[in-house]
């Protein structure tokens, strides 16, 4: 197996052993048993959302009863050492370390942006703005830290590797809330035109009220898509009750398919510049 960026190498390791764990025909509960660990435990290493250790992965290749070259395989992945990721130096919350991990290795990203601007293509002020409106009781010093860390995050348009692919269907009510007030929202709209017009890998397209109820009413969500076209597809979704990664195939294919749609309803690039150009003479 080829060394693997933190995130996907995490992911591949997980559906290893979950494959493993079935052909065995343990169940989580005594998987876990096996290595003295909990059934949720077991549960987060083979959804990718945790890290296993040495120790557990050999315990598990043990229980699972797993081919030599199996074993030697996975401990060799999980052994190569990958370049210590940038964000590890940011007090995040809780699984956002995960969708930057995934983030950071995905080749295209595709976004349903319901209530504000996406984080990546938002000016300074503006996510100053948000992280306040969002977190009204978080001390000044974390939104100062968590806006550094979502500044540099924008770097990944611009990575010498390789720049994201970046493509947004914007609805209509992010261009007319005042998020930071009426100076930050003219600014933040002067942004967003700007980058889609200048921008190669970047794609804006509005969808506007008039094209009435649409899939992505129940919520913005976001479809890494990896430069392997074997590792499978996750969605991320943001929600007031945490972050959610959806990787049952049957939900990935849902949004996936939403997508296509909320794009095929949407402005093309040129109408939505023209839109936003609109609205931000119309903002008073």
């Amino acid at each position: 197996m080829a060394a693997q960026g933190p995130m996907v190498k995490r992911r591949k390791i997980g559906r290893e052993l979950q494959t493993l764990r079935e052909t065995s025909g343990l169940t989580i509960e005594e998987a876990g048993k096996a290595i003295g660990r909990s059934d949720s435990t077991i549960s987060r290493i083979e959804n990718g959302k945790r890290d296993v250790q040495l120790i557990e992965l050999k315990g598990l290749l043990e229980a699972y009863e797993a081919p030599a070259e199996t074993r030697e395989a996975l401990i060799n992945l999980l052994s190569a050492t990958p370049e210590e990721a940038w964000w590890t130096v940011f007090d995040l919350p809780p699984n956002l370390d995960t969708y930057v991990g995934l983030e950071a290795e995905a080749d295209t990203l595709r976004v349903y942006a319901l209530g504000t601007v996406h984080s990546l293509l938002r000016t300074e002020e503006y996510a100053r703005a948000v992280l306040r409106g969002t977190s009204p009781s978080a001390p000044a010093g974390e939104i100062e830290d968590l806006l550094k860390f979502h500044m540099q995050r924008q770097q990944v348009l611009k990575r010498d590797s390789g720049a994201l692919d970046l493509i947004v269907v914007l609805d209509e009510a992010c261009l007319w809330r005042q998020v930071g007030g009426l100076d930050c929202q003219r600014a933040q709209l002067k942004h967003l035109i700007q980058q889609a017009e200048e921008v190669p890998n970047v794609v804006v397209q509005v969808l506007p009220y008039s094209k009435g109820a649409h899939s992505g009413l129940t919520g913005a969500f976001t479809i890494p898509d990896f430069p392997d076209p074997t590792e499978p597809a996750v969605v991320y979704l943001d929600s007031p009750g945490g972050n959610l990664y959806l990787q049952k195939a049957k939900d990935t294919r849902r949004f996936d398919q939403s997508h296509s749609r909320l794009r095929g309803m949407a402005l093309d690039e040129h109408e939505s510049v023209r839109f936003m150009q609109t609205v931000l003479k119309e903002i008073k």
